[in-house]
This record gives C-alpha cells, sequence and structure tokens, in this order.
C-alpha cells in the first residue's frame, strides 16, 4: 500500500520549506517581482514554534517575519479551508507584523512597509483571478489610496485569470500537485517536499498531526452531539411543562429533538472547520452524518457562515 504524500499544502510541509531563505527569496520574487528583492532573512518571534513536536498555537501566530534588503516585512500563509472571517484573519495578521517588527522605543511613524500574504487553495473572491492585492481606499473616490504602507495579497492557486510570473505559476503548480512544470523553482520544491515525506523524523511529525487533528475532530464531533441531546432534553422538558398540557409535552420534546438536531449539526461544522476541512468536504460529511440531502447540508452550511459573518452578505 502506498504511503500517504504530504503535498506543500500541508501545514507542517509548508512551514519547513519557508524555514529556508533561499526558498522565501525566490516565492517572494515570483509574486512581487516589482519590488526587486535582493536578499532575505527570516526574524524569529520570541515564541519559535517547534516544528517536529508541532507544539504551536493553532496556527493563529505565525513563528517568524521575513525581512528584505529594503527593511520590508512579509508574513506569507498557507490557507487550505475556505471559512468565513478570511478578511478578520488577515487583518490580525497585520496587526502582528506590526506589533513583532515595532523596535522599542519606536512610535508609528517608524512602522516598515509590510505585505500579508496568503496562497488560497480556493477562490478567495470569486472572481477566478489568481491574485488579489487590497489597500485602503476612499469609499466615494476609489483614486484615492490611503498610505498605510501596507499591503493585503490572496493568491488563488485555482485561477486562471491575471497575467503572473511563471515562478508564481510554478508555486501554483506545486500546490496543485502537478509535477510536470519544468520551471527551476517548481522543480526544486517538488524534490525537497519529496525529501520531507521519506524523512523519517519528519514524516513521524507529519503522522503525529495528522492524528491530533482527527482525535481533535471526534472530540468535536462527540462535545456536538453531547450538547445537542442535552440542550434538546432541556428544551422539550421546559416547554412541556409550562404548558402542562400532553400537547405542549409533545410539542416540546418534538421541538427539543429538532434543537437537540440543530445543535449536533452546528456543533458539526464547527469543528470540521476548526480542522480546515474544506466547504464541499463539510456538507458531503454531513449529508452522510445526518442521513440528509446535500441540498439540506448546505442550508445548515450556510447558516453557519452567516452566522459566523454576523448576517452580512
Amino acid at each position: 500500500m502506498a504511503q500517504e504524500y504530504f503535498d506543500f499544502t500541508n501545514d507542517l510541509i509548508f512551514r519547513w520549506v519557508m524555514e529556508r531563505e533561499e526558498n522565501c527569496l525566490a516565492i517572494l520574487r515570483a509574486i512581487l517581482p516589482e519590488l526587486k528583492i535582493t536578499a532575505v532573512k527570516r526574524r524569529e518571534n520570541e515564541h519559535p514554534v517547534n516544528h517536529l513536536a508541532f507544539d504551536d498555537e493553532r496556527g493563529v501566530r505565525f513563528d517568524a517575519i521575513i525581512e528584505d534588503d529594503q527593511e520590508r516585512f512579509y508574513d506569507v500563509e498557507m490557507q487550505v479551508a475556505n471559512q468565513p472571517g478570511l478578511g478578520k484573519r488577515v487583518r490580525y495578521y497585520q496587526a502582528q507584523i506590526d506589533q513583532e517588527t515595532l523596535k522599542k522605543g519606536e512610535d508609528y511613524d517608524d512602522l516598515r512597509e509590510s505585505y500579508v500574504i496568503f496562497f488560497c487553495a480556493f477562490d478567495p473572491c470569486g472572481q477566478d483571478r489568481r491574485l488579489y492585492q487590497f489597500h485602503y481606499y476612499e469609499d466615494a473616490d476609489r483614486q484615492l489610496r490611503l498610505p498605510t504602507n501596507s499591503h493585503v495579497i490572496l493568491i488563488n492557486a485555482l485561477g486562471t485569470k491575471d497575467q503572473i510570473t511563471p515562478e508564481l505559476a510554478a508555486v501554483l503548480d506545486v500546490m496543485n500537485r502537478r509535477r510536470d512544470n519544468t520551471n527551476p523553482l517548481a522543480v526544486r520544491l517538488v524534490k525537497e517536499i519529496d525529501d520531507y515525506n521519506r524523512d523519517k523524523k519528519r514524516r513521524r511529525a507529519l503522522m503525529n498531526l495528522k492524528m491530533r487533528l482527527k482525535d481533535e475532530w471526534r472530540l468535536g464531533l462527540s462535545e456536538g452531539f453531547d450538547q445537542g441531546r442535552a440542550e434538546g432534553k432541556v428544551e422539550g422538558l421546559s416547554q412541556g411543562r409550562a404548558e402542562g398540557k400532553a400537547e405542549g409535552l409533545n410539542q416540546g420534546r418534538a421541538e427539543g429533538r429538532d434543537e437537540m438536531q440543530d445543535e449536533m449539526t452546528l456543533g458539526l461544522i464547527h469543528a470540521l472547520q476548526a480542522q480546515g476541512m474544506p466547504q464541499k468536504q463539510i456538507v458531503e460529511a454531513l449529508a452522510l452524518t445526518r442521513k440528509i440531502s446535500l441540498a439540506e447540508a448546505q442550508h445548515y452550511y450556510e447558516q453557519v457562515a452567516q452566522a459566523d459573518s454576523g448576517g452580512a452578505h
């Protein structure tokens, strides 16, 4: 039986690749050729991550910041799951990069130019573009840009529109497990990822991470069921007693069961999202677990997405 292959989108694989400064330089130059970056260095934060033990902070805080030869700073992330709140996640990373790079005694005038870059295994904006770049603009006059010296770039591995460099196209091919790209950067990254998959110590870390995520998924599923059952019983009995009639009790039990099922379902969705599972797989798992149609499962998923975004469309 063939061993499972861990690709560039895997959290540990991506971090190991980005630990090498030559990879950081090549990837940043692929994304931003106009900056003419000639050298980079990694600035470790005060609490470096132990990758082999994977004793991190659930991916919320980056483990290193990249600085180039012009004192610009970059945070490059991999985002696999298309979850609500990507904008807020970007905002959080921007705040973190400012906090990490501002030296003691400096004020906001000393903030360096910064880039928060996300490689997305999905289309984050739904326009089939391969690269989206965001800045602060005045609402009524789009020509008026606020000079914050900060940039946000979202790279869509599934996009077909926009001109990008051959090197960035090579990186996206590696993300998509295409091994036929002969670009030197693609060849180098594929070889490095293959080596990580063969290395016994690193492979053990990869398998440990996989098992940990699976255990957390099971725990989340169990907690969702337990919470749903408890809340369903309380809701049903409370309403039945308040009405004081058999009809009320029956209705309470029925609504309690419905409430229980809804809570179980929402708990399951949140648990799967927390593990980074893509939307399509969540919907399919939900339909299988609840024995409902894909359309009903999709409706539940959209309910969660709407609630997490504050009801905004």
